[in-house]
């Protein structure tokens, strides 16, 4: 993985895909490859093994971080828009670029993130932008069946949600249908590395006047305290066994998603905020991981 990545970053460093690259690879895993990923995967497997107490811990364990970052925000009065941005990066994780590699290559499937991107796509994501909608003195209030549309706009979470379907209700998926797809997602997990790869070029933390204390509560909340209440889960609430327990623990470890970034450069509010704990949880990511595998043997 860290190879593959590596190729993405010397691309994005001698720019040899030109200065629209990341967004055109990005633009096509987003609207062909992960779909098809997604579909191709959940479809094919049992309702169980997508929803399982992996997913629940992996979703209540992000919850909480958002809600404690929250709380911690309005007491130090932060700000609506800021404490919703830090909470953002708290919580969504890189489900898609890192996430879905991670979970397929080291893990065995790539069904242990679909929890985690459902729970970001469907619900988070809407929440927390309307609140920034509705915060925003200048802009547009967004109607309520937008509000309610906006993961329906989503071609990843519509196959997610498809594969669920077909999943539960047990129908078989044609080898026609099924094929293509599958062909589709094999050479989606190698573009999403070299997306991340490319994406870390140029990404540095960006110093704010006031994004200190937000920045380091958010790291310390993403990079150590999900990863280890995940555990504490794992281990003494649904007594897991040893390879679930790190299946948990390692999609706890997960670096705040670079879509953080894009809304807090979109809503202009928090984007040191958002970078700073992208790049710090990032850089946090690979050494936790393999020092989870070391514990956890």
């Amino acid at each position: 993985m860290g190879a593959v990545m590596l190729v993405g970053y010397i691309l994005g460093r001698t720019n040899a895909l030109g200065p629209h690259g990341t967004k055109v690879l990005s633009t096509l895993t987003f609207l062909v490859g992960l779909p098809s990923l997604m579909f191709s995967m959940i479809a094919t497997r049992h309702i169980t093994d997508v929803l399982s107490e992996t997913g629940l811990i992996s979703v209540a364990t992000a919850a909480a971080m958002m809600v404690l970052f929250a709380v911690i925000g309005a007491i130090a009065r932060w700000g609506v828009r800021r404490t919703t941005i830090g909470a953002l990066a708290t919580g969504i994780v890189n489900s898609t670029n890192l996430g879905v590699p991670l979970s397929l290559y080291v893990l065995g499937s790539a069904t242990y993130v679909t929890p985690i991107m459902l729970f970001q796509l469907a619900i988070v994501t809407p929440i927390a932008l309307t609140i920034l909608d509705l915060s925003n003195p200048g802009g547009e209030k967004p109607s309520a069946g937008r509000i309610l549309a906006t993961p329906f706009r989503n071609p990843v979470t519509v196959a997610a949600i498809l594969g669920i379907v077909v999943s539960a209700a047990g129908i078989p998926v044609p080898e026609l249908v099924l094929d293509p797809l599958s062909l589709i997602a094999q050479v989606t997990v190698p573009l999403m590395l070299i997306i991340f790869g490319m994406s870390l070029h140029g990404l540095s933390p960006r110093g704010s006047s006031g994004d200190g204390a937000p920045t380091l509560l958010a790291v310390f909340l993403k990079s150590v305290a999900q990863p280890v209440l995940a555990w504490a889960l794992a281990v003494f609430v649904f007594r897991l066994d040893t390879f679930s327990t790190f299946v948990v623990t390692a999609c706890a470890i997960l670096p705040t998603g670079q879509n953080v970034v894009l809304y807090a450069v979109r809503y202009r509010v928090g984007e040191s905020l958002a970078q700073s704990t992208a790049v710090l949880t990032s850089a946090l990511a690979v050494p936790l991981l393999l020092g989870a595998a070391w514990v956890l043997n």
